[in-house]
């Protein structure tokens, strides 16, 4: 119920991600039952507008809804209270208010995640180490997190469904019932039957804009402890990415591009990410030391969540099991 509570308010308009992270991260207990009570304590007055009865009570028919047109079609809609909401995801600035996902939703509960990202246009020896780097991490039980574009972002997903066994998320643009790019319906299938997983965060009948490509850019870095750039000219998409695997405090890798790309303009990117410090997989033991550094990542990560989320709901269980004691001698 509390799920549904929360996939209410991420209906009402005027409720983005940050009134939304806030208000979760200050109360994950929160549901409607106790929501007068946090209202009359309110000092945000816009905030308390917002979460009237009646707009509480619009929300809620569009919430459900919103729920029964995606479980027609196999889809979960995922709010940020859910167990299945991933943790690095809700740890960053802007994180979708509400997820839709299709496929493996245990995906979403994988702890080692990186995301293999890159230009649509590689060289052809891009491909070849796209799908050669997604394949050993994914051996070493990482989650591939890509875009399913046509480029790098294919070649990691292949790499994955390499290996057996593989895992791979496809993080789309646009809604679960249009698969774009066309090309790549196949894979997408593919990774299905794989057992992996499709995940957006546009609805069913909501058009897919250019700006919802950027959006999904800070989803792929968020999912993720790392990100690697296998191939990005200086100007391209996948510096969005890059931008947000900064700004998010993941770890950010690429591989050392080969002599015969050099003057290729799909690793100037690359070049530069280098010239700036940034980590270089170069060969079979750079695979073991981003690993190790993943780890700490991992290590932060899941530290901060607990200081940010994971205790308050602690107190309140804890809160309400002495209380609960307590009326056993009433």
């Amino acid at each position: 119920m509390n799920d549904f509570f929360w996939t209410t308010l991420s209906c009402i308009k005027g409720v983005g991600s940050k009134t939304l992270i806030q208000l979760y991260g200050n109360n994950p207990h929160l549901n409607f039952d106790n929501l007068d009570e946090l209202l009359e304590l309110m000092k945000q007055k816009s905030v308390s507008q917002l979460l009237s009865m009646e707009n509480m009570k619009l929300a809620k028919e569009k919430a459900e809804h919103l729920i029964k047109v995606h479980e027609e079609k196999g889809i979960k809609v995922i709010p940020i209270s859910s167990e299945w909401y991933p943790t690095y995801l809700r740890l960053i600035a802007d994180p979708p208010t509400l997820l839709y996902a299709k496929g493996n939703i245990d995906l979403l509960k994988e702890k080692h995640t990186l995301a293999i990202v890159g230009t649509r246009e590689p060289t052809e020896m891009g491909i070849k180490a796209a799908r050669k780097i997604a394949a050993t991490f994914a051996g070493m039980g990482y989650t591939i997190v890509s875009g399913l574009a046509l480029g790098i972002d294919t070649a990691g997903h292949e790499g994955a469904l390499m290996i057996e066994n593989g895992k791979t998320i496809t993080v789309l643009a646009g809604s679960l019932t249009e698969i774009y790019p066309a090309k790549n319906k196949e894979l997408a299938m593919e990774i299905l039957e794989r057992d992996g997983l499709w995940l957006s965060e546009t609805p069913i009948g909501q058009a897919n804009t250019r700006g919802n490509f950027v959006k999904r850019d800070r989803i792929q870095s968020g999912l993720s402890l790392g990100v690697c750039p296998v191939q990005t000219p200086l100007k391209s998409g996948t510096q969005h990415t890059i931008e947000f695997t900064r700004k998010q405090n993941r770890f950010l890798f690429t591989p050392i591009p080969l002599k015969q790309d050099e003057h290729e303009n799909a690793i100037q990117g690359n070049m530069e990410l280098i010239k700036n410090g940034v980590t270089v997989l170069k060969n079979k033991e750079s695979y073991q030391s981003i690993h190790e550094t993943l780890l700490d990542y991992e290590l932060r990560l899941n530290t901060e969540h607990k200081e940010r989320f994971e205790k308050k709901i602690d107190l309140k269980r804890d809160s309400d099991e002495t209380i609960e004691q307590l009326n056993l001698f009433d």
